[in-house]
């Protein structure tokens, strides 16, 4: 019977909504904690950019794959291109993608594609 009164009294002075008063925070905590929003901000902001400049630079490579693969047009005046031999392999093509580095890919384009096998995958989706 005690335990249960003293377990009332606790609960009871508990609710009762007395709380130890807080201590005021210091002025150096109070510019350390906005130092800290205003960077968690600026982190934000690059993000963002980083995310724009990415896909500014996956549609800059792209357009620069198209132009490679568009034939010039026939010009009298320059010198004639030699025809491959017929046993000659095909040029190979650069992968047109970009690296998460922000470097173009060095493999060669899958035939028929702008990109390499992985970067094929990638663009399908």
């Amino acid at each position: 019977m005690p335990r249960l009164l003293l377990i009332i009294g606790l609960l009871a002075f508990s609710l009762s909504g007395q709380q130890p008063a807080q201590p005021s925070p210091s002025p150096e905590a109070v510019r350390l904690d906005s130092l800290i929003e205003e960077l968690a901000a600026l982190k934000t902001q690059a993000a963002a950019l980083e995310a724009r400049i990415d896909a500014l630079l996956r549609g800059l490579s792209e357009q620069r794959g198209a132009l490679l693969a568009v034939k010039p047009a026939y010009n009298a005046l320059k010198t004639v291109a030699v025809e491959n031999p017929p046993d000659a392999k095909p040029p190979q093509v650069r992968c047109a993608s970009m690296t998460s580095a922000g470097k173009r890919c060095t493999r060669a384009a899958a035939e028929g594609s702008r990109y390499c096998t992985q970067h094929k995958l990638a663009h399908q989706k």
